[in-house]
């Protein structure tokens, strides 16, 4: 008699994008569609309000103290414009995010799918650690005009933060499903809905 393999691991999907792409819409959504989503930029502020180790490691690295939101301007305003002040704060902060992401992994296993939503999945080669890398591209022009919409800094100011990043075309290479967001939210859902379903069927 064989006996049949049954994989209990959940699907890990490797949510990525770049800032400006709209990669919090399509986090909502999977949220909205009961899909567990464990999202990196909400480690990282839950970080920084409860974990003192990280926190007095960054301060003792960059000099100052952090406990304002001016603080913190201040510190993404030296990190977008200084490559190697910016690896170092990854440095920092990683190894705790990495120590949420895994703990949360773990508490979700009993669903079928996860996301892990990541801005810099692919920057620190984190898409070695999941099955499926996810992107939500939008073209140049449309990122640099939604983030100087969003954050109302100047154009200069927006293209200095894009490029503080690998491009989205260069991540194209990495993915295995690419969301185009160039037009309606509407039209970001119907390809997200294409996406699990298309997913859930590789499942059965």
């Amino acid at each position: 008699m064989s006996v049949q393999i049954v994989k209990n691991n959940p699907i890990l999907i490797g949510l990525t994008g770049g800032i400006g792409s709209g990669k919090t819409t399509a986090s909502q959504y999977f949220k909205s569609l009961n899909i567990p989503v464990i999202d990196c930029d909400e480690i990282v502020q839950e970080l920084w309000k409860s974990n003192k180790q990280m926190k007095k490691e960054v301060e003792s690295f960059f000099k100052f103290p952090i406990k304002t939101k001016e603080d913190r301007k201040k510190l993404a305003n030296i990190i977008f414009n200084n490559k190697e002040k910016r690896e170092q704060l990854n440095l920092i902060v990683h190894p705790f995010v990495y120590q949420e992401v895994e703990k949360q992994k773990r508490s979700l296993r009993e669903h079928k799918i996860i996301i892990i939503d990541m801005p810099l999945l692919i920057e620190v080669d984190y898409q070695r650690k999941v099955d499926y890398v996810v992107l939500i591209y939008v073209d140049f022009d449309m990122q640099v005009e939604r983030l100087m919409n969003r954050d109302q800094i100047s154009q200069n100011e927006a293209m200095k933060r894009i490029h503080s990043q690998m491009s989205l075309n260069k991540k194209r290479q990495y993915a295995d499903y690419i969301l185009d967001n160039g037009k309606t939210k509407e039209a970001l859902c119907h390809q997200i809905d294409l996406f699990i379903e298309e997913m859930r069927n590789e499942e059965q």
